[in-house]
């Protein structure tokens, strides 16, 4: 027992117990139409601002006190002058009488008044926050019949004596100023308030060497190393992580432990001895922090490495493809990709991530006449290069973990448009439907943690519908005629810009006339959405049907490059058996071809000369006998005049029940029926035909 009695006082020696110890504070008011609001830890205010309710009684109280003594306190009150002190979580002033808090006084007692002092302000009618006044001075007004609103409270911790042991200390500065020096372990700062540190001050008393530490900022970096008592920070941006490193001569005998409150994700694990706390590149400020000064082997903290330090670094660089140029150098964060002034398409684009946390980059280009391409995601190639196609839209967004803690915003200059506004995560920028081609595009990451000041008015431009949506017109005010991708679905309007079809394809038909076609040419430009090929011609009593000298050589293309097609007969049957016979042709065409079943089958049927009656009985004849093979998508082919004048010879009701496919070469379609395709010019031109082609709208 003397052995043990003996060790302790020799520990006594070496580590001197520390009288100073936190104490918690915690208050609580009644107010107006309120009554008895929530309570709240030291430094935070209780009662109301700015809504003129009155303070009419308050409760304090002190806990976690290893000392003798208490908190004792006075309320000044409307009618009744000064109150009778009351102690710890006592009620001083009224309730029910709805009387005023007019005045206050707080003090500490006995030892722990050593240790501490109070400090204290109120919330005043007409003067707001009085001045901090402390240990039983009055804050308040008396004989002004002005109400206290509401008040804030602290413990300040005393200089006490420290047998010449080295101790800590430190003060932070946040938006309400300098506070008072805390000791070893205790909260300095705030939690629960968004209150962001912004400079911090720490001292070592009784050491004989140097001590440094270092604090990180969004706008520094991490700041030079300061020296005991020294302010760290900017006043300007707020702290987000700190380094405090052990003096050489305490070393062999002390650890100093530290941890951090911050932003979005509250305390952090303790760490010690010059390693980091907090978080670089997540813009979280820091709000609280406490620091301890422990002998060597203390198990009082226990550190969790995995819970200290977070650290995100992101960059982002992207490449452009531009008409004439091709690809371009990398450039990143910001920078310009592509052309201005020049009049040159950006036709593609690659974007990289680095960072190390994961996730991705997502991109999708509206290209011209494409519409909206698929997603891509970084490293690959997104848009078309070879195909002259200009990217006139497009959307960024991050995927993953990296979109927790970073926006990409991006913003496009558009010709004859100039930069337009950011757009952010996924959002369009460029021109829609416009023929708008962009030309340069500039990306950044931007930290949730940072305000984006950039303006965000005007991400992209479009085209509108007009005239009972009869009319497109593009932002440039070019009325749309033709063909038109909008909003990815296909539209066509006739030459004066009437629309005459929604959600339609543009459909070639070819035969021998066309001669040698470059198939991937048309698959590779994209402007062509299937063909309808020409299996031969008919017979009209018993000749042998002809096989179109080019038929083999299409329809292997086609099949092979993927392109959607149909076949079309031009068809001379006078009887039911020659009609017959021209679907037994067609039909051993589709077998030997392996054709889908679902592959349509048209019947040519403009031969002048052919009565109504006849074809009353040729064409269903046709179409009975394909359909009875398995191939059920079987329709006439025939001309406007045939088919909706008085004497037109198609011009029955059995025939117009069929899928038909009108041709017309005019602005206007003046057919009556129901129509599957118009074929309204025999004269246009595409790439990878030399000569004219005959052009279909069909509605899917």
């Amino acid at each position: 027992m003397k052995k043990k009695i003996l060790l302790f006082f020799l520990m006594l020696l070496v580590f001197p117990i520390s009288k100073a110890k936190a104490v918690d504070l915690s208050y609580q008011s009644h107010v107006q139409q309120k009554g008895w609001m929530s309570s709240v830890k030291e430094g935070s205010l209780s009662g109301t601002t700015g809504l003129g309710l009155r303070m009419e009684a308050l409760k304090i109280s002190i806990s976690n006190n290893p000392y003798s003594g208490s908190i004792k306190y006075e309320t000044h009150v409307q009618n009744y002058g000064w109150m009778p002190a009351k102690n710890s979580g006592e009620i001083s002033g009224t309730t029910g009488q709805s009387l005023r808090v007019e005045a206050i006084k707080i003090s500490l007692t006995d030892e722990l008044s050593k240790y501490y002092s109070i400090s204290y302000r109120t919330h005043v009618q007409q003067k707001g926050w009085m001045p901090w006044v402390s240990d039983g001075e009055i804050s308040g007004t008396t004989g002004q019949r002005l109400r206290i609103e509401a008040i804030e409270i602290k413990l300040i911790l005393k200089e006490v004596d420290d047998n010449g042991e080295p101790t800590i200390s430190y003060s932070s500065h946040n938006d309400s100023g300098w506070q008072n020096y805390v000791l070893n372990g205790e909260i300095s700062g705030t939690t629960g308030q968004k209150k962001k540190i912004n400079q911090i001050k720490i001292k070592i008393k009784n050491i004989s060497d140097n001590f440094t530490y270092q604090t990180y900022n969004n706008v520094d970096g991490w700041t030079d190393q300061v020296n005991n008592d020294e302010i760290s920070g900017n006043q300007n941006t707020g702290i987000e992580a700190i380094k405090i490193n052990i003096p050489e001569s305490l070393k062999d005998s002390y650890d100093i432990f530290y941890r951090v409150h911050i932003q979005t994700y509250g305390w952090l694990g303790w760490t010690s001895n010059g390693n980091p706390a907090g978080s670089t590149g997540l813009y979280k400020n820091i709000e609280a922090l406490q620091i301890k000064m422990l002998p060597k082997g203390s198990e009082e903290i226990n550190i969790n490495n995995s819970n200290v330090f977070m650290e995100v670094n992101a960059k982002i660089n992207y490449s452009s493809h531009v008409q004439g140029i091709g690809w371009q150098n990398n450039v990143s964060d910001g920078q310009t990709s592509g052309t201005t002034g020049q009049g040159k398409r950006l036709e593609a684009f690659k974007i990289n991530l680095e960072s190390n946390v994961s996730g991705d980059i997502v991109i999708q280009p509206y290209v011209e006449k494409k519409g909206w391409l698929k997603e891509t995601k970084q490293g690959e190639i997104s848009g078309t290069t070879g195909l002259g196609r200009r990217i006139e839209a497009v959307k960024i967004k991050l995927t993953g973990n990296i979109s927790n803690y970073y926006d990409i915003y991006y913003r496009t200059h558009v010709a004859y448009v100039d930069w337009l506004s950011w757009a952010k995560n996924g959002e369009i920028s460029g021109a829609l439907n416009s023929n708008g081609r962009i030309e340069a595009i500039e990306i950044k990451l931007v930290s949730k943690g940072i305000q984006f000041t950039g303006n965000t008015s005007r991400t992209y431009v479009n085209g509108s519908w007009k005239n009972n949506n009869t009319n497109y017109y593009d932002y440039f005010g070019n009325k749309a005629t033709g063909f038109k991708l909008i909003d990815g679905i296909k539209y066509y309007f006739n030459p004066e810009g009437k629309l005459y079809g929604k959600n339609v394809q543009k459909i070639i038909d070819v035969s021998s006339w066309q001669d040698i076609i470059d198939w991937e040419t048309i698959k590779k430009d994209e402007d062509v959405d299937a063909a309808i090929i020409r299996v031969g011609w008919g017979t009209s009593y018993n000749d042998p049907c002809g096989l179109d000298s080019y038929f083999d050589r299409n329809i292997k293309e086609v099949q092979r490059l993927g392109i959607p097609y149909g076949i079309y007969i031009y068809a001379y049957a006078e009887t039911t058996a020659a009609a017959q016979k021209e679907a037994d042709f067609v039909v051993s065409k589709m077998k030997q071809y392996n054709m889908p079943k679902g592959t349509y089958v048209w019947y040519d049927a403009e031969i002048g000369s052919i009565s109504r009656s006849t074809y009353n009985t040729v064409i269903p004849a046709f179409i009975n006998r394909v359909k009875a093979n398995g191939y059920n998508n079987v329709g006439v082919y025939s001309g406007v005049r045939q088919l909706d004048t008085t004497n037109g010879n198609t011009n029955t009701s059995t025939i117009r029940s069929y899928p038909i496919w009108v041709s017309q070469y005019y602005k206007d379609l003046q057919y009556t029926g129901n129509y599957k395709g118009w074929q309204y010019a025999s004269d246009e031109r595409i790439n990878g035909i030399n000569g004219n082609v005959d052009v279909s709208m069909f509605k899917k």
